[in-house]
């Protein structure tokens, strides 16, 4: 099992301001959406990856998420064949069904817009966890109120991703038990029987949910949570030379992929 905690102190990235991290992240997201043309999104997917390498996290997880993609990337990629508007026709497939806006024809148009839209949203998916793998979350927290986001929104968000690991948890007890009692095998048999031992995971991990989200409740509430007055933190976060490199490198991508989305190129 990969120690992801060792793994992410021992990488350059954990050693960076959360808001700086941030914008990079922030500035990514932005070109992934910026540009419709497979040739840049893949020259965006390229970059993380070596950003990927140089946070040294195992690549394992990006295995890990391409499992779980592969099912919707060919969902969108048949959705954008078929559906968008293209003016190079390939292979004429049957007559025009305007109801649904099919022209009838397999265009080049539609392939590689395609194709751009999978390596978009892979491009977001594997960017997050660069984030969330290399950030303490009291140090995202301080980061998210540091660049004026509402404590509110940064509690929430930074909660929600401390009772993920917890959540994991649970869920592989829950199914270590049932197995113990004779439930179906949730990676193997038929669908039916699958999904049935899914329902009856669901069940018990939804209210264990519940449960630790009543005691979180009564958690902030004794420590008044929302009251007004300045607040203070325990950690305090500050620029370094890597910081500033990292955001002028950031903005020099930003600035450089809008300049050529606003030149005309970038899109398909």
């Amino acid at each position: 099992m990969i120690n992801l905690n060792q793994t992410a102190k021992n990488s350059p990235l954990y050693r960076l301001d959360g808001r700086s991290k941030l914008i990079g992240i922030l500035a990514i997201f932005i070109l992934a959406i910026v540009f419709s043309h497979p040739f840049y999104v893949l020259a965006l997917l390229v970059i993380v990856m070596l950003v990927w390498w140089i946070a040294r996290l195992p690549f394992q997880i990006i295995v890990d998420i391409l499992k779980v993609f592969f099912v919707i990337a060919l969902i969108i990629l048949l959705v954008q064949v078929f559906f968008y508007p293209g003016k190079i026709n390939l292979v004429r497939l049957s007559d025009p069904i305007k109801f649904i806006g099919f022209n009838g024809y397999l265009t080049l148009d539609g392939i590689g817009f395609g194709i751009a839209m999978v390596l978009r949203l892979f491009v977001i998916m594997v960017s997050a966890p660069l984030l969330v793998m290399t950030t303490p979350l009291p140090d995202l927290m301080v980061a998210l109120v540091k660049l004026k986001v509402p404590y509110r929104f940064a509690f929430i968000m930074t909660t929600a991703l401390s009772l993920l690991p917890s959540i994991q948890s649970r869920s592989n007890l829950i199914q270590q038990a049932q197995l113990c009692r004779g439930v179906t095998d949730f990676d193997s048999g038929k669908l039916w029987d699958r999904l049935r031992g899914t329902a009856g995971l669901l069940v018990p991990l939804i209210l264990g949910s519940f449960r630790d989200s009543q005691t979180l409740d009564v958690a902030m509430s004794s420590r008044a949570f929302g009251a007004p007055g300045r607040r203070t933190f325990l950690i305090e976060s500050h620029f370094s030379l890597l910081d500033d490199l990292v955001l002028g490198l950031s903005a020099l991508l930003l600035i450089g992929g809008v300049t050529l989305r606003l030149l005309g190129l970038g899109i398909l």
